[in-house]
This record gives structure tokens, C-alpha cells and sequence, in this order.
């Protein structure tokens, strides 16, 4: 019987794939915690949660890869792992610029926080997203 070292990894948004490869391990972010998901694991589907998503390419090729996920859901399969999440971005192709803009613009919000008109929960979940595109591009 042939082992299984290495599964199909597709990372796909609403604006579409972002990766698609067969990879050695991913590690993604859930709501309880890291998952961590190698060749051969149980089926399972799982909410995820905005954070670092981690892809080690198969026979060290590259080592990790980073990436900025946001919400969404995971499903695996064997050899096969789907994210289905409403953002993601490659550590290398996160502008730096743009998301301390928005982290700014998110904290501004924040102070007028409780004022009329002023969505507190999005302006949190554009604080999270961009402090978590931050911390993944200081590792690209």
C-alpha cells in the first residue's frame, strides 16, 4: 500500500483561490485554539477564526508559508483541505502601509465608541484583521 505523505491544500475567498497545492502540514486558526492538520487526518469541518494560517510545503520545499485568514470554515478529507475564509492574504503580498491605515482608522472608531452611528463590532473585527495582517507580514 502506497503511504500518504502529502495532501491538497486549496485556500479559497469570496474574490477566490488564493492557494492551491499539495502540501506536507497546515496550520490554521480555530476557534478553541491551532489546528493542525497533516496527510491521512479524519474528516472533520471546523469554523475558523481570523488569524495566521501556516502551510509547510511538501519535502521541505520552501519550508512555511504565512498567511492573514479571516473568518470562515474548514473541511478536511483525507488528503484534502478546503478553507473557505472571507479573507486571506500571502505573507509576502500584504501592503504594510495599508493595513496600519486601517488599523488607525479602526481605533478612531473605537474611541468614539458608544457615540450614535458607530458600528463598535466592525470597527473591532478591522482592529483584529489588520493587527493579524500586520503580525503575519513582519514574518514574510
Amino acid at each position: 500500500m502506497e503511504e500518504i505523505t502529502d495532501m491538497k491544500c486549496e485556500i479559497v475567498t469570496p474574490e477566490g483561490l488564493i492557494l492551491d497545492e499539495t502540501v506536507a502540514m497546515v496550520v490554521v486558526p480555530g476557534e478553541m485554539g491551532e489546528l493542525g492538520i497533516l496527510p491521512r487526518h479524519a474528516p472533520i469541518v471546523s469554523r475558523t477564526v481570523t488569524g495566521e494560517a501556516r502551510v509547510k510545503h511538501k519535502d521541505g520545499e520552501g519550508g512555511w508559508e504565512f498567511l492573514a485568514v479571516g473568518n470562515g470554515y474548514m473541511k478536511v478529507q483525507f488528503d484534502r483541505l478546503l478553507l473557505l475564509v472571507d479573507t486571506a492574504e500571502k505573507a509576502t503580498e500584504i501592503d504594510t502601509a495599508r493595513a496600519e491605515t486601517s488599523l488607525e482608522r479602526a481605533e478612531k472608531y473605537l474611541a468614539r465608541a458608544g457615540e450614535e452611528g458607530v458600528d463598535t463590532h466592525r470597527a473591532e473585527q478591522s482592529r483584529k484583521r489588520a493587527t493579524n495582517r500586520l503580525k503575519v507580514a513582519g514574518k514574510a
